[in-house]
């Protein structure tokens, strides 16, 4: 054989050990045409080439039948494409020990075949693999979109109940032909909250059974099951459904019976983190189990209910906390109202009473005790004022008061609350700038409430703005609305306190005591107020370099311009109020 032009070669076992290859098999493999011995005859192969030839040695082994022409697939498409033929060298007993290998190129038709056929192959498997990408594409589509609609429905409202009901609508594509959803109750009882069949028929029979069917501790599906199992879904195959007909009503057994179950699939709730239910899926009759993409989608629906269920959840909780701080709110309201009412009358009495002192209508009065009741009187009229702004707060709150809602100008009312306050500039030593407003701009709001807010805007600035600081009052038009601002070069304030400069009872300064008086009402009345009218209230400042406090009204219709008399208050009121006023540094 060693001269043979074939190339041949011996193993032995089971192993496919070497014991021989001729010349023509040796340089068929190697460059050198030398070759170990002793090795298995995998060794002296490519690893690519390993696999098949492992497989039809041991096909050869087992069987004791010839191979004959087997092809050796080789990595690369130039490659020479080797044939195989395998001999087993069978005893008279039925038994393999040696198999007699011969290799050979194949030849140029071979070759031809071979290629033709590992190219039909890729075709096939590449064709193969865009179907099964197509349809596992589909496949999730339709998943999409069926969790889409059912999250949509489960979404639908923010009422827990709604939400539940919607729950109870679930189904399964394929599989859950009818549901069943268990609630955990808050003293960990079980109780069945619904049971839904798309059937009419099998639907009226389930709701025929009550209270009959129960979730029991004993049960192999539902919330006993996923409470068994640590919060897990379970999969009861068709199989393993069994009726206990010794513990359950027989209304109950005869109805099952008549509807059918099939496989179940149940799916834990949780809502908070903890176990809140379960929804089992049941499957018709001839179902025998669930799939690992149903037992997934499922999870997926669960998800999606267990979101709509917290959210629902936390809405309720929301709107019962919002209707506990209105009442309290009210609460509140009422007893400051009540309050306020109740000390005005002693106040006044008191106002009163100085005032018949100080006409000497009791006896003479002295110089000191005229001073003394002048500091009575300021003391009893700021009282008074605080109490009336807790009345005004208190009546804001409960919406009742009354709003007359007209064109106002600008220019009147800016001018207007001024007048009101202009002693008090020259008393704290301030210099006014004056009013800087065209006298066409009319704004829609209230012309009390206007003022009142302004002369609020301006004794705010006056108690935060030490002498020789500047204020300035001014009005402009734009598509917003009409803008009122009040400026001033004061104290101004922190940016965390612009957040919370409107709230009721909030001052700059955070002590009881300090030096500015007031109980911190002004500026929350005043843009209730402004809120009241259509219009807002905003500020902007920086510590150390004032405030501007801006009154936005909205403006009246197009159609209602008011250009009468226009040139006549210009000419006027720019000449009392306008810039070129001496400054009022009194």
């Amino acid at each position: 054989m060693e001269h043979l032009p074939s190339a041949f070669a011996v193993t032995n076992g089971m192993q496919h050990t070497l014991v021989y290859a001729n010349q023509a098999f040796r340089k068929l493999l190697t460059l050198d045409g030398e070759m170990r011995m002793g090795v298995p005859i995998e060794a002296v192969f490519a690893d690519h080439e390993r696999a098949e030839l492992l497989a039809l040695l041991d096909r050869a082994f087992r069987s004791g039948l010839v191979s004959r022409n087997r092809t050796i697939e080789q990595e690369h498409e130039n490659d020479t494409l080797l044939r195989c033929t395998v001999w087993p060298d069978v005893t008279a007993a039925g038994k393999t020990d040696n198999l007699l290998i011969e290799l050979r190129p194949a030849t140029q038709d071979e070759q031809r075949i071979g290629l033709h056929r590992r190219v039909a192959e890729r075709l096939l498997l590449s064709a193969m693999r865009e179907e099964e990408a197509a349809v596992v594409a589909h496949a999730s589509q339709l998943v999409t979109q069926f969790l889409e609609t059912e999250g949509g429905r489960l979404a639908a409202s923010l009422d827990e109940n709604e939400t539940l009901a919607a729950m109870c609508q679930m189904s399964l594509p394929h599989f859950g032909v009818w549901c069943i959803v268990d609630v955990l109750e808050a003293d960990n009882t079980a109780r069945r909250l619904s049971i839904v069949h798309p059937d009419p028929a099998m639907q009226a029979l389930l709701d025929s059974l009550g209270e009959r069917w129960m979730p029991t501790a004993g049960d192999n599906y539902g919330i006993s099951a996923v409470l068994r199992a640590d919060g897990k879904s379970t999969v009861i195959p068709s199989e393993e459904f069994v009726l206990d007909e010794s513990s359950l009503d027989p209304t109950v057994v005869a109805a099952l019976q008549a509807i059918g179950v099939g496989a179940m699939l149940t799916v834990p709730l949780r809502v908070d983190g903890a176990i809140a239910g379960a929804i089992t899926f049941v499957g018709t009759g001839d179902r025998q189990s669930a799939t690992m993409e149903e037992v997934s989608l499922a999870h997926e629906l669960a998800s999606r209910a267990e979101v709509a269920i917290d959210r629902a959840r936390l809405h309720g909780q929301a709107i019962a906390a919002m209707d506990r701080a209105e009442s309290a709110n009210r609460a509140k309201s009422d007893f400051l109202g009540m309050m306020s009412h109740e000390l005005r009358t002693p106040l006044n009495a008191i106002g009163g009473y100085v005032d018949l002192i100080a006409m000497e209508l009791r006896g003479p009065v002295t110089a000191a005790q005229r001073k003394d009741l002048d500091r009575i009187r300021v003391s009893q009229r700021y009282l008074l004022g605080l109490i009336n702004d807790l009345l005004n707060l208190t009546k804001i709150g409960n919406e009742s008061v009354a709003y007359e809602i007209t064109d106002v100008n600008a220019y009147e009312v800016l001018q207007a609350s001024v007048t009101m306050l202009e002693p008090l500039f020259g008393q704290k030593g301030l210099i006014f700038e004056g009013v800087f407003c065209d006298v066409s701009i009319y704004a829609l709001g209230d012309r009390d409430k206007v003022i009142q807010i302004l002369v609020n805007l301006l004794s705010n600035s006056m108690k935060f703005t030490s002498a020789n600081g500047h204020i300035r009052i001014d009005g402009e038009e734009s598509r917003d609305g009409v803008m009122l601002r009040v400026t001033d070069t004061g104290m101004g304030m922190a940016d965390e306190k612009l957040a919370t400069i409107f709230d009721p009872f909030v001052q700059v300064s955070d002590t009881l005591t300090g030096k500015y008086a007031g109980m911190g009402l002004g500026l929350a009345i005043s843009r209730d107020l402004a809120r009241a009218m259509g219009g807002d209230l905003t500020v902007r400042s920086i510590l150390g370099a004032g405030s501007t406090f801006t009154l936005s009204l909205p403006r009246p219709a197009a159609a209602q311009r008011h250009e009468r008399d226009a040139s006549e208050r210009r000419e006027s009121w720019s000449s009392e109020w306008g810039p070129d006023r001496e400054s009022l540094s009194l």
